[in-house]
C-alpha cells in the first residue's frame, strides 16, 4: 500500500523494528462538491488569508478600487463608438478629431488601469499566499502535528505536503487573479447596467437577459459540481505520483542494490496511469462546462441585437431620431446590453474557476481543521506520573504498556523499571520486540496504552538521536548541520563557538568535512544526506550531541553503522563530556559502555540487569 510506504519510511528513520509497523489504512475517497461545505471551507481558509488589517487587506481594497476605476473608464470608452458613428455619418471632421483625441486618452487610461489591476491582484496573490502558507506552517509544526499527520494518523489526510504547497498556490492564484476583485464589484456593475437597460429596452429586455443568466447558472451548477469532485481526486493522485518519485530519489541506492529498476518503473507508471485516468475524467467533465461557457460568451452579442427590437420595432422610441443620432443610440444600446450580458457571463465563467478552486479550498480547510484538532487537544493522557524535581531517577515506569498506534496487540506490557540519572542504560532485544517503540513512548511520540511513566528530564536538557540520521536538505553549511535544530542565521554569529565545532569534528575524525564544503559557514554545493556514508552521517549526528552537550541523550541504534573502534570512540567522548546516555542496540560490545541493561522479549517478558558486565547472556 502506498500510504504504508510513507509510515514505514518514518519507522526506518527512528529504528529498525520491522515486525510491528504503524498500520495506516488507505483513506476512504472523500468527495468534494460546490455547495454549502465549500462555503464553510472557504470561511475557514479566509480566516488565515486575512488575519487582520494587513498588507493583504490593503491590496484587496486597492484591487477593488482599480477594478472599479477600470469599469468607469470602460463605460466611457464604450460610448465613444456611438459618437464616432455620429461624427462619420454626419461628416463632421472637427467633431471626429475631437473624439479621436478624447478616445485616445480614455483608452490609454483604461490600459493603465487594466495593467494596474493585474499588478495589484498579482501582489494580492503573493500576500494571501504568504499569510495562508505561514499560518499552515504554524499549525503544521505546533505540537508536532506534522508527525501526527505523516507518521501516525494520516489515514484521513492524504498528502499534507501537497495541500500546503500546490493546493494553496492554486487556490490563492485563482482567488486573487480570477475571482477577486471582479466578483466583489459585479453587483454594482450589474445594477448600473440593469438600470440603463431598463431605461432603453424596458422590462422585457431586462427579463430576457436575466432569464439568459438564470439558465446559465442552473446549467453551470449541474456541470461544475462534478468538476469540483474530480479536481480534488486529480490533486490527490498528483500528490501520490509526486511522492512516489520522491521515495525513489530518497532510496535510489537501496533500490539499485536490489536491481529494482523494473519494479520502480512499473510502480511509477501505475501511479501515472491512475493520475491520467482521473485527469481524463476531469477533462470530460470540463468539456461540456467549457462548451456552455463559450456559448454564453459568444451568443451574448447576438442577444444584444435581438433586444434592440423593443425600442426600435415595438416601442418605436427612435422614430423621430436623425440617422446619425440613431446610429449612436443603437451603438450605445448594444454596448449597454452586451456589457450587462458580459457581466453575467463573467459570473458564469467564474463558476468554472470557482468549481476548480472549491476542490483546493476544501482540501486545505480539511487539513486546517485536522491540525487545529491536534493543536487544541490541551492534555493528551500520556499516562504521565508526577515529575519529581530533584529525583535521582531519569525516568520511572510502572506497569507500562504500549503498542503500535492503530493496533490492539501490545508490544510490551507491565514494564516497571527505575533508571537512575547517574547510570547508563542499554535496551536490547530482537528486531521488532519494541525497543524503538519504547524510545517513542519516552519521547512522547507514541501514547502508552496503560501504566504510567515519570520523566525527570526536559527537552532543554535532553536529546534523541535516531538510527537513520536526519540531515536537513537545502545545501546547508556544515555548522548549520551541527548546531541543528538551532537556526544559524549569519556566518559571524557570536553565540556559536567555531573552535568547539572544529575540536568535535577532530575528535570524531570528521575534520575532512570542513575542506569538503569550503569551510564551516559556507553553504555546501551538495546535499549531506546524499553524499556522506551512513557511518559519517551517524558520526555527524554525534557531533550535534557533543556540541549541544545535553545532560541526557537517547540513542536509538545511533552507532549501528560505525565500526567497533569508532563506536568505542563515540561512547568515550560521551563519557568525557559527562553526558548520560540510554541506548538501544544489538552488538554485544555495547555492554562494556553501559551500567544497566533492559532486555525485552515481548509482552511482559522483560528483565532489568543491574550489572551487565558480569552477565554473559546474548543481546
Amino acid at each position: 500500500m502506498f500510504r504504508k510506504a510513507r509510515s514505514s519510511n518514518h519507522s526506518r528513520n527512528f529504528g529498525t523494528e520491522t515486525n510491528h509497523r504503524m498500520v495506516l489504512l488507505r483513506p476512504e475517497q472523500k468527495e468534494f462538491y460546490l455547495g454549502w461545505k465549500f462555503l464553510t471551507s472557504l470561511g475557514t481558509v479566509l480566516q488565515l488569508l486575512y488575519p487582520g488589517l494587513d498588507y493583504a487587506a490593503l491590496l484587496t481594497f486597492t484591487s477593488i478600487l482599480c477594478a472599479a476605476a477600470y469599469e468607469i473608464a470602460n463605460y466611457n470608452s464604450g460610448k465613444m463608438i456611438g459618437k464616432f458613428y455620429t461624427a462619420l455619418i454626419s461628416a463632421n471632421q472637427p467633431q471626429f478629431w475631437d473624439l479621436f483625441w478624447k478616445a485616445t486618452l480614455i483608452y490609454l487610461g483604461q490600459s493603465l488601469l487594466f495593467a494596474t489591476t493585474t499588478f495589484s491582484t498579482t501582489l494580492l496573490y503573493l500576500a494571501i499566499r504568504r499569510n495562508l502558507v505561514t499560518a499552515l506552517h504554524r499549525l503544521y509544526y505546533t505540537k508536532s502535528a506534522y508527525f501526527q499527520l505523516n507518521g501516525i494518523d494520516n489515514a484521513g489526510i492524504d498528502n499534507p505536503d501537497q495541500r500546503i504547497t500546490q493546493d494553496a498556490e492554486r487556490m490563492c492564484s485563482t482567488l486573487a487573479k480570477t475571482i477577486f476583485p471582479y466578483l466583489l464589484i459585479s453587483p454594482v456593475v450589474i445594477t448600473w447596467y440593469t438600470y440603463i437597460t431598463w431605461a432603453t429596452a424596458g422590462g422585457f429586455g431586462v427579463a430576457i437577459i436575466y432569464f439568459y443568466f438564470i439558465i446559465g447558472v442552473v446549467a453551470n451548477r449541474i456541470l461544475v459540481s462534478p468538476l469540483t469532485k474530480w479536481t480534488a481526486r486529480v490533486e490527490k493522485c498528483e500528490g501520490d505520483f509526486r511522492y512516489k518519485h520522491v521515495t525513489v530519489r530518497k532510496n535510489a541506492e537501496e533500490s539499485a542494490f536490489f536491481d529494482a529498476a523494473e519494479f520502480e518503473e512499473y510502480e511509477c507508471n501505475r501511479f501515472l496511469m491512475r493520475l491520467l485516468d482521473r485527469q481524463l475524467v476531469a477533462t470530460l467533465w470540463k468539456y461540456p462546462a467549457q462548451f456552455l461557457q463559450n456559448i454564453f460568451d459568444f451568443y451574448g452579442a447576438i442577444l444584444s441585437y435581438m433586444i434592440q427590437i423593443f425600442p426600435i420595432f415595438i416601442f418605436n422610441s427612435y422614430d423621430d431620431l436623425d440617422p446619425p443620432i440613431l446610429a449612436q443610440r443603437i451603438s450605445n444600446n448594444s454596448f449597454y446590453f452586451i456589457y450587462l450580458i458580459h457581466s453575467f457571463t463573467r459570473l458564469t465563467d467564474l463558476a468554472l474557476a470557482l468549481g476548480e478552486m472549491a476542490g483546493y479550498t476544501q482540501r486545505i480547510a480539511e487539513l486546517i481543521r485536522h491540525m487545529r484538532h491536534i493543536n487544541n487537544v490541551e492534555s493528551i493522557n500520556w499516562n504521565d506520573g508526577a515529575d519529581q524535581e530533584g529525583s535521582p531517577n531519569l525516568f520511572v515506569t510502572e506497569n507500562l504498556c504500549y503498542s503500535t498506534p492503530g493496533e490492539l496487540d501490545e508490544l510490551v506490557t507491565d514494564l516497571s523499571v527505575e533508571v537512575p540519572k547517574n547510570k547508563t542504560l542499554l535496551i536490547t532485544g530482537t528486531s521488532g520486540v519494541g525497543k524503538t517503540s519504547f524510545m517513542r513512548v519516552i519521547r512522547k511520540l507514541w501514547k502508552p496504552t496503560a501504566g504510567t511513566i515519570v520523566r525527570n528530564f526536559t527537552p532543554q536538557n535532553s536529546m534523541f538521536i535516531p538510527q537513520c540520521p536526519y540531515l536537513p536538505p537545502g545545501q546547508l553549511s556544515l555548522r548549520q548541520q551541527i548546531v541543528f535544530p538551532l537556526i544559524d542565521h549569519e556566518p559571524d554569529n557570536k553565540y556559536i563557538d567555531n573552535n568547539k565545532i572544529v575540536d568535535i569534528l577532530e575528535a570524531l575524525h570528521l575534520r575532512c568535512l570542513i575542506s569538503m564544503c569550503g569551510g564551516l559557514t559556507d553553504p555546501s554545493n551538495f546535499e549531506w544526506q546524499d553524499t556522506l556514508s551512513p557511518g559519517e552521517q551517524q558520526r555527524l549526528s554525534m557531533a550535534r550531541v557533543l556540541y549541544h552537550n545535553p545532560s541526557y541523550v537517547f540513542l536509538d541504534e545511533a552507532t549501528s553503522s560505525l565500526s567497533v573502534d569508532a563506536e568505542a570512540n563515540v561512547y568515550d567522548l560521551l563519557k568525557k563530556y559527562g553526558i548520560v546516555y540510554v541506548s538501544t542496540g544489538h552488538r554485544p560490545t555495547l555492554r562494556s559502555f553501559h551500567d544497566l541493561e533492559l532486555r525485552l522479549h515481548g509482552k511482559n517478558d522483560w528483565k532489568l540487569i543491574e550489572d551487565i558486565r558480569e552477565d554473559s547472556g546474548k543481546l
